[in-house]
């Protein structure tokens, strides 16, 4: 009986040993970048450190307070000199351990937890999550603890109402913390509250807990919002409104080819998994649609989907962070599911269900690996150090991470592609460097040719090709 009694201890100290080796090993080695501000929107988030202000891009609109907070209590405990880099990479690692607690807590049998983590490690955008220096990361982790914190309340449906009120606002909280940190999670928030009021709640007790939720998200809200005005006023609306308008029309790089938003998000999405793991994971969230136990996160992942079609650059894999949570966890609790009916037909398929997930595995890690270059410094350094070296004024256009490339080369004359007009004209009189985040046709190119390339060091982290031109270059089509 003692004997009996011990197997289930001794199989969760495996499956928490092997977890953990499987974080530690994968971010361990991460360790091997640097930290390094590899993005525009990275530099605003480290600018905010010392002074709030959107209107001043310190951060960018809408100004994302939690995000801010968190890294300035980074920053007062640590001596790292990128803190929002650092939170970052923390977010990642503690994103990773909500994954397995989660589905620890769904599944009857625990071992496919370790699958729900390897696939979640396992895909190529982790990296670039952990080392991007922006929100993401830190939101999301937010919102895994609000699905946490659901899935406890449906454990819990003898709770007294004063723990119901409790867990309404905590879980309200943890949303508003969401948004507080990447306000554009309003649509994956949304989506939440509206399943969550529809399935999990019944009678009154759904309206009263959605209002709770609702009341909790205001306050830290306005909070937030009265954080905002403090520091720019009402110019904050102007600039919410030329912010919007330039995301959908220049630098959003949503109008940038002439191929529909659905094509390019598609495109995005078979470079990121790989055609193969790509077909496995959509018929992973099309039949988690019509199981009860992974309903709710498949509807969820449909609806970002929507969302991120019309309202987010299909250029930056970041944007896909909110499958990099969900579809990790449908696709092991899917292959749990199925492995645990005790019928016969169901039993008859569990060598299927091994060689499905070993497939997705092997797909995934080779398509992840593939991606990590030896490179331990972001593109933008690596160009930074290479104009460092000259001695006399260069001028450089880019269209991508001009103000970084400001702030890290003073010395030099930095223009934004992205206003040809202006850099035309300043550069007309000589020779010009043209720094790009994709390759030129060099069939096009007359009196000019591609010097280097700064490789990105991992997947969704852009290279960044360096071209000269010589002083005729108006003449060129590029």
């Amino acid at each position: 009986m003692l004997q009996r009694s011990n197997k289930p201890c001794y199989a969760d100290l495996i499956i928490g040993f092997s977890v953990i080796a499987c974080i530690a090993g994968y971010f361990g080695l991460l360790n091997y970048y640097s930290f390094d501000i590899s993005s525009d929107d990275a530099l605003y988030f480290q600018r905010a450190l010392t002074y709030f202000s959107v209107l001043e891009f310190s951060p960018h609109f809408p100004g994302y307070p939690g995000f801010v907070w968190f890294e300035r209590s980074i920053a007062a405990i640590t001596s790292h000199p990128n803190s929002n880099v650092l939170l970052s990479f923390l977010s990642a690692i503690a994103l990773t351990f909500s994954v397995f607690v989660y589905c620890y807590q769904r599944m009857q049998s625990k071992g496919f937890t370790v699958l729900a983590v390897m696939l979640f490690l396992l895909q190529g955008n982790i990296a670039e999550l952990a080392f991007n220096g922006l929100s993401d990361a830190t939101a999301l982790w937010f919102f895994s603890l609000y699905l946490l914190q659901a899935h406890l309340y449906t454990q819990a449906a003898t709770d007294v109402s004063t723990r119901k009120t409790y867990s309404a606002i905590s879980s309200g909280l943890l949303l508003a913390a969401c948004l507080a940190t990447r306000p554009s999670y309003l649509p994956l928030v949304t989506s939440a509250l509206v399943l969550e009021c529809i399935y999990l709640a019944q009678g009154q007790q759904r309206f009263r807990r959605l209002g709770w939720q609702i009341f909790s998200i205001t306050i830290l809200g306005l909070f937030c919002a009265g954080y905002v005005f403090m520091q720019d006023g009402w110019a904050y609306i102007e600039e919410g409104q030329r912010f919007t308008q330039g995301h959908f029309t220049i630098w959003g790089n949503t109008t940038s080819t002439t191929d529909p938003l659905l094509q390019q998000w598609l495109t995005t999405l078979n470079n990121t998994y790989s055609s193969l793991g790509l077909t496995l994971l959509a018929t992973s969230l099309i039949i988690g649609i019509y199981i009860p136990k992974t309903r709710g996160l498949s509807i969820i992942a449909c609806c970002w989907f929507a969302w991120i079609i019309r309202g987010q650059n299909p250029e930056n894999i970041r944007h896909l962070a909110v499958f990099s949570l969900l579809l990790p966890i449908i696709t092991a609790q899917l292959v749990e599911h199925f492995y645990t009916q005790n019928s016969y037909l169901q039993k008859s398929i569990h060598p299927i269900l091994y060689v499905v997930s070993i497939i997705l595995l092997v797909t995934l890690g080779h398509h992840s690996l593939k991606q990590f270059s030896t490179q331990k410094n972001a593109p933008v350094l690596q160009a930074t150090q290479f104009f460092t070296t000259m001695n006399t004024q260069q001028i450089i256009i880019s269209n991508y991470n001009i103000d970084n490339l400001r702030h890290t080369l003073p010395q030099h004359v930095i223009l934004d592609r992205h206003y040809q007009s202006s850099s035309n004209y300043q550069a007309q009189q000589q020779g010009y460097w043209r720094l790009s985040s994709n390759a030129l046709d060099t069939d096009k190119l007359i009196n000019g040719g591609l010097v280097t390339q700064f490789t990105g060091r991992f997947l969704g982290e852009r290279s960044l090709y360096l071209y000269y031109f010589d002083p005729n270059h108006l003449s060129t089509q590029s």
